[in-house]
């Protein structure tokens, strides 16, 4: 599910049409023109950012092909550690849930915390979606 490059983070309106200029409308766009280091360096350079701001856009969008993982959730997980979907195929749903309830009571990120089945759900697509290096 392709999700428009405004809404993947708190972008700039300046940086959402300079991705526009060089043909980045949305989260499929971006992954497509961002495989590699190098092809994240370049497409940077082209828009005249930090190669970080741009890996952390990839990362959101990676996170966002995860059903029910919009804007709101990808940064309760970035509180909770979790800022790839690697990372998130290695993580205890319990644990996660847990540490989700903690910091939505200190931060208040969320609306409602995902529940227990939603968080196993993510985990599992994500164990799908990340094939490790061997």
């Amino acid at each position: 599910m392709s999700v428009v490059i405004r809404k993947l983070a708190n972008l700039s309106t300046t940086l959402e049409n300079k991705l526009k200029t060089v043909g980045i409308r949305d989260s499929d766009d971006l992954l497509r023109a961002c495989k590699s280091a190098g092809a994240i360096e370049h497409l940077a350079a082209s828009v005249g950012v930090e190669a970080r701001e741009i890996t952390h856009l990839v990362h959101r969008a990676e996170l966002a092909r995860i059903r029910g993982i919009g804007d709101a959730y990808a940064q309760l997980l970035e509180a909770a550690g979790v800022r790839t979907v690697g990372e998130l195929a290695t993580r205890c749903p319990e644990d996660l849930r847990d540490q989700f309830s903690r910091i939505n009571d200190e931060q208040k990120l969320v609306g409602r915390v995902p529940a227990l089945a939603m968080v196993n759900g993510w985990v599992t697509k994500a164990q799908r979606l990340h094939k490790p290096s061997e």
